[in-house]
């Protein structure tokens, strides 16, 4: 599992490294020649769709095709839609007239968020269920599955970019259709004895209504649950607004470093999309040592709990978001030093945030709802989030980059804030509720 998430990260991290460059390169470098407002609404709207519909896909994979299926399937249109992507100069000989290359781009991105539907929260599950729930291995394998998600996106910024700088955009897509393949082609060679029977079968059976509907012991269970929802939705409120932050990286933050940040090492100009992978760097470098510290913080009964943890991710993306506004404020090309330093805290953020999520969202799902409560919580997190990112085009066009970078500090500085003035309550929630943060 972890393996295949690698090459579908890997795809899906490479094609999203260059959209927004590629949508907004005029018509002679190959691109759309969009301005940067459409442009980045469209990688916004991109995003939200291919984190909100999993919801939708788990659904399907939990009660209708099972999650081994459901996977395979999500993976062939994955593949389709990147083959798309990397031959639009062909697709009106081949296919006939009526599908040009605007035509096959759209097409590539319905496949791209319908594959990706069906696949997201659907192989984090058939990850977990891979060990038992009390397994202590299983915090671990989530680390592993997060870490293989880094390594995916960090050599697909190198990859992809290097490919698309050097032969052509539609190149750089088919560095990420040949990813996708190698995920898919994998999945459907060794699933059976990585998995064995795990997610053959869908669980139509749902749980079972207690007998006495009007017991004390189903009021109580019912109050739990809403309890339950509760908690995940005001935490799923803060990540969304961490994601709006993140999501930058790919949008404004890489239109501003193409054409305002010096990118010079001595003879050498390091490509855009590289960038990307700085920050998945930094996730693999520090994932270790974070590891490590929050066991030597246990050890010694001082756990940091996911509201901490929250707060302190939104912190480092208000600090890396003022960094950019220097950046943009600064007389001439923007130092690089600035942009490696704000990829930086990004990372940092991202680590800390999301590998505390997973467990989180397995604890206090619904039993037989277990993709779908994943795929819930993707759309109200990363779907959501990075929906609303794209409005930060408009911004650009209208305001400027100094002025969107500063208004996103404030925006991520207040919901740091926002954080911790909830922790409090939100603990005496969740100890009412039996969930652990």
């Amino acid at each position: 599992m972890i393996s295949v998430e690698f090459w579908e990260r890997f795809s899906f991290y490479g094609m999203l490294s260059i959209l927004a460059l590629f949508l907004t390169a005029s018509p002679d470098q190959g691109g759309f020649g969009w301005p940067a407002s459409t442009g980045l609404a469209f990688v916004g709207g991109y995003s939200g769709a291919m984190y909100a519909l999993p919801a939708f896909g788990g659904y399907l994979a939990d009660r209708l095709l099972g999650r081994r299926r459901a996977v395979a399937l999500g993976a062939s249109c994955m593949v389709l839609g990147q083959v798309l992507l990397a031959l639009p100069a062909t697709l009106t000989a081949t296919l006939g007239s009526w599908l040009g290359a605007p035509r096959a781009f759209y097409l590539a991105i319905l496949c791209l968020v319908t594959g990706n539907a069906l696949m997201k929260s659907t192989l984090v599950v058939l990850c977990g269920e891979t060990l038992g729930a009390n397994d202590p291995r299983r915090e671990a394998a989530y680390a592993y599955y997060y870490l293989g998600i880094a390594i995916g996106a960090m050599l697909s910024g190198v990859a992809v970019g290097s490919m698309a700088a050097h032969v052509g955009w539609h190149s750089g897509f088919g560095v990420a259709a040949a990813g996708m393949a190698v995920a898919l082609g994998s999945y459907l060679l060794l699933a059976r004895r990585w998995l064995g029977s795990i997610g053959s079968t869908p669980d139509r059976a749902l749980p079972r209504k207690t007998a006495d509907a009007g017991s004390e012991k189903a009021t109580n269970a019912g109050l739990e649950a809403r309890r339950r929802i509760g908690l995940l939705l005001a935490l799923a409120a803060l990540l969304c607004a961490f994601s709006v932050g993140w999501f930058q990286l790919f949008g404004s933050w890489l239109l501003f470093i193409e054409g305002h940040v010096d990118r010079s090492i001595f003879s050498f100009v390091i490509p855009v999309p590289w960038f990307t992978s700085m920050n998945a760097a930094v996730v693999i470098g520090l994932a270790p040592l974070v590891a490590r510290l929050w066991v030597r913080l246990g050890a010694r009964d001082r756990r940091v709990d996911i509201l901490q943890k929250y707060a302190f991710a939104l912190g480092m993306v208000c600090i890396g978001h003022l960094l950019m506004l220097v950046s943009a404020r600064s007389l001439g090309a923007a130092p690089l030093w600035m942009s490696m330093i704000a990829l930086s805290l990004l990372g940092v953020g991202e680590l800390v945030a999301w590998t505390a999520t997973y467990g989180i969202v397995s604890r206090a799902a619904p039993a037989g709802f277990a993709s779908v409560a994943m795929g819930a919580w993707y759309l109200l997190t990363l779907g959501l989030g990075g929906y609303l990112s794209g409005f930060s085009g408009s911004l650009v066009d209208s305001w400027g980059f100094a002025a969107t970078f500063g208004l996103m500090a404030g925006l991520m500085g207040a919901a740091c804030v926002v954080a911790l003035l909830l922790r409090s309550p939100l603990s005496r929630l969740a100890d009412r509720a039996g969930v652990s943060l």
